[in-house]
């Protein structure tokens, strides 16, 4: 066993919204943009993003911290996660993925949804032990994964920020031309 405790589940919207996107920078290989994230949240390859940028933008800050489920939806869209996760006190990211990605687990949740505490404790027992026969020694599953750190910003070339050209070094540019 680790000496490590599990990290904290992220509870804001803006700390969620923080670790989906170094979940992202990390799955990309470098952080979006604003602008990349808020085209993300098209409804389609191609169509006109659901969000602007600074909608984006705002909600990543914390400026914006009880936004409409349409806006919710669009932003779990952008980085390809449930979009329940994004609402107050859904904070288990992995079980909320397996729900949506398995048809298997939905059904295993209807069938013991009527059946009493006794039903689900049986069924967590036979997942434990599955679990523990096809992964012997794996650690627990967290609620949610680790969050990564972020890959540094690229440098994008551009005009040179060092400082405006003297009155000299401008006529000399303008004689050149």
């Amino acid at each position: 066993m680790s000496d490590r405790a599990a990290p904290t589940p992220p509870r804001t919207l803006a700390a969620k919204l923080d670790y989906l996107l170094r979940r992202t920078a990390a799955s990309l290989g470098y952080r979006p943009t604003v602008r990349e994230l808020a085209a993300r949240t098209a409804p389609a390859p191609g169509e006109k993003p659901a969000l602007s940028h600074v909608v984006i933008n705002d909600l990543l800050n914390g400026v914006k911290v009880n936004p409409p489920c349409t806006t919710l939806i669009a932003v779990a869209r952008a980085f390809d996660t449930p979009s329940a996760y994004l609402l107050p006190g859904w904070d288990d990211l992995t079980g909320l993925a397996a729900y949506e990605q398995e048809p298997g687990i939905r059904e295993a949740v209807r069938l013991v949804a009527d059946l009493g505490p006794e039903a689900v404790d049986d069924l967590l027992a036979a997942a434990r032990e599955i679990r523990a026969r096809r992964a012997p020694g794996a650690p627990p599953v967290p609620e949610v994964p680790e969050a990564p750190e972020l890959p540094p910003e690229p440098t994008r070339p551009g005009r040179r920020r060092g400082g405006r050209r003297s009155d000299a070094d401008m006529a000399a540019r303008a004689a050149n031309n």
